[in-house]
């Protein structure tokens, strides 16, 4: 049997991109003695990117046909069309071509229903839409409802559902009348960047960003989610306490950037933060070590590659009380609303030496944790794999 991974994220998706590359990663090892396996990306890019990983990937653009047989699949005529015509687009003749036999989705996509012939495991990052449905990023230009679209019709089909914890497999299957049985609980793990060998401590990264240590740490996004406005509003506060600290933002900007930069200088904040724009791969490591804490009060989650970092780096975290439950007891965490319970969290961890430490003994356990329940989902989903593999025997293969 042959799988075949589809890579369709830019790497300025953050996130999202180096999940996608843990998940590769960890398809490929399983795959080892039991299937083949490939990736396709519609990205140019990340070619290069895949091969920093010894992964070698095909470039396939992502043809208008496509996009259109996966619209006329929500449509009873559309699919009368397809079903007539066996209209099938590039991405399932390439597949087809490369004798592939499930379509591995490494994130939530509405080009699953171009498939007309091949099976598919998809991956589920999140249902935050539902959550928090106020912020711009998932309620304008319909933005809602296309993720709607993705999870009401491309679900039920799959031969899998990767959801990244027990919390948002519960929802699934809550939501959406998904079988329990069908979704796979695989937590995140720390970027792949993180795991190379080579991957040292660089002081040089201090002076080639201009920073000074012990700064409070956010790798995230320009996106309103991500509520960088309650770190400012928490720096004013215990500015007003006589206490300073600094902050490092890095990530790309989705639209939120200037918003954050406005209420920098207008409350004379420039000198306590820092914004470093999108921070290449192989320098974050070394931004992690650096650092006082990492800091996220975001309103997405339950899971973040931030955290899993943060605990990799024996760093203590800083959380949204919105996702205790995830992070247990190996983070302080607070109401994102609160820009009070921000800052105590901040002036505790800056003053007391006992609280950092607890905090990163307590990282490193719930890390073990995480990283056992990964095991047993890994092999949850070989069993998977396997079971699709004898099915596969009843039918010839497509060509």
């Amino acid at each position: 049997m042959k799988i075949a991974a589809i890579l369709d994220c830019r790497i300025h998706s953050g996130g999202g991109f180096n999940q996608a590359l843990n998940a590769i990663l960890q398809m490929r090892d399983l795959a080892k003695g039991f299937f083949d396996f490939m990736v396709v990306t519609s990205i140019p890019d990340n070619i290069a990117h895949l091969q920093e990983l010894n992964i070698d990937a095909v470039y396939l653009k992502m043809s208008i046909k496509d996009k259109w047989l996966s619209f006329c699949a929500l449509n009873p005529i559309g699919r009368k069309v397809q079903a007539k015509w066996k209209m099938i687009g590039a991405l399932e003749i390439c597949l087809v071509r490369h004798q592939v036999d499930l379509v591995y989705f490494l994130e939530p996509a509405i080009r699953a229903l171009s498939l007309q012939r091949l099976n598919y495991v998809i991956t589920v990052w999140d249902l935050c839409h539902r959550d928090t449905p106020e912020f711009p990023e998932v309620r304008e230009f319909n933005q809602f409802l296309a993720r709607e679209h993705v999870y009401h019709h491309c679900l039920a089909q799959a031969v899998a559902i990767l959801a990244d914890s027990t919390i948002l497999a519960d929802r699934l299957a809550a939501r959406y009348g998904i079988d329990h049985d069908k979704i796979i609980a695989m937590p995140f793990s720390p970027s792949p960047f993180f795991q190379k060998e080579d991957q040292t401590r660089d002081d040089n990264i201090i002076a080639k960003y201009k920073l000074q240590e012990d700064y409070f740490f956010y790798p995230a996004q320009f996106w309103a989610h991500k509520n960088h406005i309650r770190i400012l509003q928490a720096l004013l506060l215990l500015k007003d306490r006589g206490k300073q600290y600094k902050v490092v933002f890095c990530g790309f900007d989705h639209g939120n950037e200037n918003h954050i930069r406005k209420f920098t200088v207008n409350n004379n904040l420039v000198e306590q933060v820092i914004f470093l724009g999108f921070v290449p791969s192989e320098d974050m490591q070394s931004l992690y070590q650096h650092c006082c804490a990492v800091i996220m009060p975001t309103y997405f989650g339950p899971t973040n590659l931030p955290p899993l970092e943060a605990w990799a780096m024996s760093k203590p975290l800083i959380y949204s009380s919105l996702f205790r439950e995830h992070v247990q007891d190996a983070a302080l965490c607070v109401n994102p609303d609160s820009e009070r319970e921000l800052a105590d969290a901040i002036e505790q961890i800056a003053t007391y030496e006992t609280c950092r430490n607890k905090l990163v003994a307590k990282g490193a356990e719930r890390l073990n944790t995480i990283n056992e329940e990964r095991n047993r989902a890994v092999n949850l989903l070989k069993q998977t794999l396997l079971r699709f593999q004898k099915r596969c025997e009843c039918w010839e293969k497509r060509e």
